[in-house]
């Protein structure tokens, strides 16, 4: 008989999902190589032993083994008697940084074996002078020259054609739940009905170094939470610390929560009890299980638990993009402390969604290099689908996208107004007034209303409007303007508490050559009104009163309009446009025009008595201004004539447009 005698990453002394990716790699090993496998290091994964009490049982906690059908002749080493056998290792590097083929069945030299390598130059095979040694090692090495492991996906590892293909991903197929495990997972999933779910992985990252968990916040979660679950929704939360203040703010952001470990103890503890394995290991999987029957599903980047959960799911046909509450990997050269280094961004996300950088046949090909690709996530190449069960042909996932920012729906009573996913509620008994609100705040496309955070009411009567949340009156005005000018005051700070990482000023927002300036301050007035002398010069009045600046990435968000100015478009812009620049404002009669440039500490000055969130929370106000005029300059605007200031304003749009041209035209 010949053996594949294969060491479990790290011998067993890791976490669950590590021992699953790197078992599942020892198996497929095996059937490629027709070899009974030995696993070494077939132990219980501490990192996930946790205590609850008498609840579980952890005197004898599971292996891997214990959990998952392994559907290849296998034993441990006190099993078989290999001494004295002659025996061959089958790589010096870490797995990872290799890529496993049959020969005879794909051309190494091809442009598709290299993009599948992605960089790496090691193949790896079991003929030739493997082929007929009895023991076919994969082991590991700890020396401090040499740091070889056995961690890696099978679809990132393994390079098959598909015939070969598809009789592994038959086998692998076979590598499931225990049966009483999935059964029990299928009724706790069954029994919440539709839900959504999220592991926001904390515990062991907290003394985990390259991982930012102590610096996260609870609204950066929501943030990413909110683009794509609603509130009303039941949201299931995986993880192993429910008692952490950390998700005060999210349990009360969703009333219908369920912390599925303890849902599992306090309603299926007779189940639970009745299992083979009764420990916080058997625990944690089962909460896998149920994770992946979720409708949609957000997770912890560079957490393997995250990339199992999302790999059955797309098992399961849900191969939606993957979704991550952030980036977890610091910019080259950051201090790294145990679970804290500066936030980065440095593999960039779109609402918690990848964005794909380069170009390229396989998945990884397209995403950050700092992507460590054999274990920071899952690749929808793993996709145990029908397809590539019945042809062998690869999936590489479901090609989509985040959803647009801002949408508007109208219905005869009432006006969503939704920024970024949340929505606030306009409610009136007059259809006339909601229809002119629609108007004012831009119907989109109708949709339907995400969630819902506040609900404000508006009462139309002889001496104009008045605007309420429950029975507080918030304002009371004798037109139509002054009540969008108010909703949109009153609206702000709410959006303020729920999306932290934006700047809330005062002022009005004008659109040229695809680019954004900001402007705040006094606008003049009567025929010296800027706006219109703006918007009659070439420029788009893209929204005013309320002015929301994404700091990181400095997009002006739409927010709406009460205003229009002469030669005003009547069409709403509602996608972000990159800010070139923030402008003060002052109208001096008998002044020369004249735009300045100001020092970044006279600009964050200047800006402090604009900065509507200034007034709500000082100390984080000021630190977001800061970061923004690091990035964006803020110019002193002095002028008497409006006709003479856009001159003075548009002269650098202007020569941007010409050097453009030009590089056109020489192209």
């Amino acid at each position: 008989m010949r053996y594949l005698q294969y060491t479990n990453y790290q011998s067993g002394h890791s976490g669950l999902s590590n021992g699953i990716m790197s078992i599942e790699v020892g198996a497929v090993l095996a059937f490629l190589t027709n070899r009974f496998l030995v696993i070494e290091g077939n132990v219980s994964p501490p990192a996930n032993v946790v205590s609850y009490g008498d609840r579980v049982d952890n005197r004898s906690p599971s292996r891997v083994t214990d959990l998952i059908d392994v559907p290849v002749a296998w034993g441990e080493p006190a099993d078989v008697e290999l001494d004295g056998l002659k025996s061959l290792e089958l790589s010096d590097i870490h797995l990872g940084q290799a890529t496993f083929y049959v020969p005879g069945t794909v051309d190494l030299e091809s442009a598709d074996a290299e993009a599948f390598a992605n960089g790496r130059s090691r193949w790896l095979s079991g003929s030739g002078r493997f082929e007929d040694v009895p023991i076919l090692r994969a082991s590991e090495s700890y020396s401090e020259k040499n740091h070889r492991y056995n961690l890696t996906f099978y679809s990132y590892f393994f390079y098959l054609d598909d015939e070969t293909r598809r009789s592994v991903y038959r086998m692998l197929q076979r590598m499931q739940a225990k049966a009483e495990l999935a059964e029990l997972a299928r009724k706790v999933a069954g029994d919440i009905g539709s839900f959504n779910a999220v592991h926001l992985r904390r515990g062991d990252f907290k003394v985990t170094y390259g991982v930012t968990t102590l610096d996260r916040q609870p609204w950066e979660a929501l943030e990413v939470l909110e683009h794509h679950f609603k509130r009303q929704d039941t949201l299931v939360i995986v993880t192993d610390e429910r008692d952490d203040p950390f998700f005060d703010e999210i349990k009360a952001a969703y009333p219908q929560h369920v912390f599925i470990d303890h849902h599992i103890l306090d309603e299926y503890g007779s189940d639970f009890g009745e299992l083979p394995h009764r420990d916080s290991i058997a625990l944690a999987y089962l909460s896998q299980l149920v994770a992946a029957e979720s409708d949609d599903f957000i997770g912890t980047m560079t957490s393997t638990f995250t990339a199992i959960i999302q790999r059955y799911r797309g098992n399961r046909g849900k191969n939606e993009p993957f979704k991550f509450l952030w980036n977890e990997l610091p910019d080259p050269g950051d201090r790294l402390e145990r679970g804290s280094h500066p936030v980065s961004e440095c593999i960039p996300l779109d609402r918690g969604i990848m964005v794909e950088e380069a170009s390229g046949p396989y998945s990884w090909n397209r995403y950050s290099p700092r992507i460590a690709a054999n274990w920071m996530r899952e690749w929808p190449e793993g996709f145990l689908t029908a397809d590539v069960l019945e042809t062998g042909r690869r999936s590489d996932g479901a090609k989509g996208g985040p959803r647009p920012i801002l949408q508007l729906r109208r219905e005869p009573s009432h006006v969503d107004i939704c920024f970024e996913e949340l929505s606030v509620k306009l409610r009136s008994q007059a259809t006339r007034v909601t229809a002119r609100l629609g108007e004012c705040f831009g119907s989109r496309r109708d949709g339907a209303v995400e969630n819902v955070i506040d609900e404000l009411q508006i009462t139309e009567h002889d001496a104009g409007y008045r605007l309420t949340r429950g029975e507080h009156e918030i304002a009371a005005v004798s037109n139509f303007e002054e009540l969008a000018t108010a909703i949109k005051h009153a609206v702000a700070p709410v959006y303020m508490s729920a999306r932290k990482n934006h700047i809330w000023l005062e002022g009005v927002s004008f659109r040229r050559s695809g680019r954004a300036i900001a402007i705040v301050g006094d606008l003049g007035s009567g025929a010296d009104w800027l706006p219109d002398a703006l918007c009659t010069n070439g420029w788009e009045l893209l929204w005013d009163d309320v002015v929301p600046i994404h700091v990181a990435d400095c997009a002006v968000t739409p927010f709406g309009r009460s205003s229009w100015p002469k030669g005003a478009a009547l069409r709403i812009e509602r996608e972000p446009c990159f800010l070139s620049g923030l402008i003060v404002a002052q109208h001096k009669l008998q002044q020369r025009d004249s735009l300045v440039p100001l020092s970044p500490s006279v600009g964050v000055a200047e800006l402090l008595g604009t900065c509507i969130d200034f007034r709500h929370n000082r100390e984080e106000a000021l630190e977001r201004l800061c970061r923004l005029v690091e990035k964006r300059r803020v110019g002193l605007l002095t002028f008497s004539s409006a006709e003479r200031a856009v001159d003075v304003i548009t002269a650098p749009f202007l020569e941007a447009e010409r050097q453009a041209n030009e590089r056109k035209e020489s192209a």
